[in-house]
């Protein structure tokens, strides 16, 4: 499969229908507008014919505008978990027990990981025996995966991974954003037909004795009327067309999605015999939920063949993954549903499960006793871990201490074996299998029970705190304290989890605190806010911060705030408009490069070059600070597309300027590239 040309095929396919769309939007909001200043007109002679216009059209437009807004706001605000739910969705536990939902939470990281994308939540539909899947969400950090309890039974593990590919294509490439904003504009033309309905009734079922035989009484009922009938017309016909353009554009995106999930796996033979068992289920893949209409375009596939349908017919999408197909569909072999295991008991009680339990430190919140005995025993867990014989903080991490004041003392010494191996360039087009490959060995070499550790709320929100506390002893106790104090965990189970990802080797430490977030993604967004707000006090306490903890911070607030979406991630600024902004962080990145002092300038020119701007000094690193960089890479993330490429490709040419990149660079480039919002897949060893 040419994927690479079908994609561009459907990229430029709905260009032009959003074009449409829109020309469409905009001539129906014309020929209201012209309705209601004829009706003006009509109704009141004093009116001037160009007042009417300006009444008319304004009204017309905000009308249909603000009920497009408020539909886009509604749905926008539930995020991805709400639509799963709403479908009947259930949540899956990362440590469950059943071998299906297992294997489907391994793929979902393993993809994840591979993307540079955030580990969205999963959800089953248990009460859907046919094969099909979907992904809601505005952004990718509130986005959600779910899957039918019969994809589960039916899929082999390589079908089931081609159809999360697919669905991770839907988020990566801003589809759910595309069909909300559709579904808006959809639904403000079709209040147009209300209004005339209502236009209507309130003429027909007017009481008798409000009518009048007066000329100018009838007129003004006469020219109601039309109203109503003109709006009831033009919104009618306007919806109609809207939505034939709506599922044109879904089926231009399932095409992409299709195209993008081989990309990322390179085995379109796993994508399009999923495809094809869902073809030899035929009447049994419709979903049952009652908002299956509303949502259809979200899915996997659709039954519909018909110019509403929202997907490209069965046999038009498994022929373009496998061109050698014979027109058959597979029917899947029934098989037993695996049993859905109850979550541990001792999870039951609080911090364990990430089934909807709630935490403690939070006011009005039920929670665990913080003398509760917890799930897993992190002082054990270490002494598994460190008996594996892995390196500790201080044999992989850089002694770099970017303070508040960044002209404070600093190493720039080369790194320890730990971190030498030297990586291949950053891939902005979207993983491969390669990349997967990498993720799932990467996600290999962690101890299971420490991602069973991670995966429940409560190990994630002490491991990632532990992480951040001072190393220097007082500040430590200080910080174990506050922290203890916020969450309601005791300080020496923080002190004993803060070793959990430090001690794993340092190209496993970003894939675990992915894995960590993910479950304190999970957690209620009041405790959410007091883990924030706890992040930046322990960080304001720090008269100085190494990068380490610099890179988790902002891991970490950018992917609280992006579930909130707090309105920030606007991507409408170009490149030449940020430049101050890019050299602020390329100078900070080249002082702060391993190398050593002696090699920032060269590689700053470096990045000057690679980005395409024009020579200059490095700033001195005593005119830079924490604040001017957070601020930078602030402004930076709302850079278009093609402006945070340049943006981060400038980066990588800093720290490939020695022609070596080691671990802690390859985890620099990664968090510098999520800082500005552009998921870039793991660096991969040369």
């Amino acid at each position: 499969m040419d994927f690479q040309t079908h994609q561009d095929e459907a990229k430029q396919g709905t260009f032009k229908l959003v074009l449409l769309f829109s020309a469409g939007v905009v001539a129906i909001i014309a020929l209201v507008s012209a309705l209601l200043t004829v009706v003006l007109a009509y109704t009141t002679s004093e009116i001037d014919p160009l007042a009417a216009i300006a009444i008319a059209a304004p009204a017309t437009l905000l009308g249909v505008g603000g009920a497009s807004l408020a539909k886009s706001a509604q749905i926008k605000s539930g995020g991805g978990s709400y639509v799963a739910t709403s479908m009947g969705g259930r949540s899956v536990d990362f440590n469950t027990l059943d071998p299906a939902e297992k294997q489907l939470s391994n793929v979902v990281e393993e993809i994840a990981i591979a993307s540079g994308m955030a580990v969205p939540a999963v959800f089953v539909l248990d009460n859907e025996p046919g094969i099909n899947a979907f992904a809601a969400g505005w952004s990718p950090d509130n986005s959600a995966i779910g899957v039918t309890r019969g994809a589960l039974q039916h899929l082999t593990r390589a079908e089931l991974q081609g159809v999360i590919a697919h669905e991770f294509a839907h988020i990566r490439n801003g589809d759910t954003k595309i069909k909300t904003r559709i579904i808006g504009w959809v639904f403000g033309i079709a209040i147009l037909t209300v209004l005339g309905r209502i236009l209507l009734e309130s003429i027909w079922f007017a009481p008798r004795r409000r009518r009048s035989n007066n000329k100018d009484d009838n007129g003004i009922v006469f020219a109601m009327m039309a109203a109503g009938i003109g709006l009831l017309i033009i919104g009618s016909v306007g919806t109609l067309f809207a939505r034939m353009i709506q599922a044109a554009v879904s089926r231009q995106r399932e095409l992409l999605a299709d195209a993008s999930a081989v990309q990322f796996t390179r085995n379109p033979d796993g994508l399009g015999e999923a495809l094809s068992k869902i073809g030899g289920m035929a009447g049994e893949n419709k979903i049952r939920s009652a908002h299956a209409v509303e949502a259809g375009h979200l899915f996997f596939s659709s039954p519909m063949t018909s110019a509403f349908a929202t997907h490209p017919p069965l046999k038009t999408r498994i022929s373009r993954l496998m061109p050698s197909w014979d027109g058959t569909f597979h029917e899947p072999a029934p098989e037993v549903a695996s049993p859905v295991q109850a979550p541990n008991q001792d999870h039951a009680a609080g911090w364990g499960t990430n089934s909807g339990q709630m935490l403690p430190g939070q006011a009005g919140l039920p929670g665990m006793p913080a003398n509760k005995a917890l799930p897993f025993d992190p002082a054990i867990l270490l002494g598994g871990i460190m008996a594996s014989g892995q390196t500790s903080p201080a044999e992989s991490s850089p002694n770099v201490a970017p303070p508040q004041d960044l002209s404070g003392p600093h190493d720039m010494s080369a790194p320890q074996a730990a971190g030498a191996q030297s990586y291949q360039p950053p891939h902005f087009d979207g993983p491969n299998d390669d990349h997967i490959s990498y993720a799932r060995e990467l996600l290999a070499r962690i101890p299971e029970e420490t991602q069973n550790y991670l995966h429940t709320r409560g190990g994630a929100v002490a491991s990632v705190l532990g992480l951040l506390v001072s190393d220097e002893p007082v500040q430590r106790e200080k910080d174990l304290a506050y922290a203890a104090s916020a969450t309601g965990l005791e300080p020496s189970y923080l002190e004993a989890a803060s070793q959990v990802i430090s001690k794993l080797d340092r190209p496993l430490q970003l894939p675990a605190i992915d894995i960590a977030l993910h479950s304190i993604r999970e957690t209620p967004w009041e405790f959410q806010e007091t883990l924030r707000h706890t992040v930046l006090t322990i960080e304001s306490s720090h008269p100085q911060q190494d990068l380490f903890r610099w890179m988790l911070r902002r891991v970490m607030l950018r992917h609280l705030d992006d579930q909130r979406d707090t309105g920030s991630s606007k991507h409408d600024l170009k490149f030449e408009n940020l430049e101050a902004e890019a050299i602020t962080v390329l100078a900070a990145i080249a002082w702060f490069n391993s190398s050593g002092i002696e090699w920032a300038p060269g590689a700053f020119t470096a990045a000057l070059v690679a980005c395409n701007l024009a020579p200059r000094d490095l700033p001195a690193v005593d005119t830079l600070s924490v604040a001017q960089v957070d601020t930078a890479l602030d402004r930076l993330s709302r850079l278009t597309l093609a402006g945070r490429k340049t943006f981060v490709t400038g980066a990588m040419a800093i720290v490939a300027h020695d022609a070596t990149t080691t671990a802690d660079e390859a985890e620099l480039i990664r968090v510098v590239a999520d800082a500005v919002r552009l998921p870039v897949p793991p660096l991969l060893p040369r």
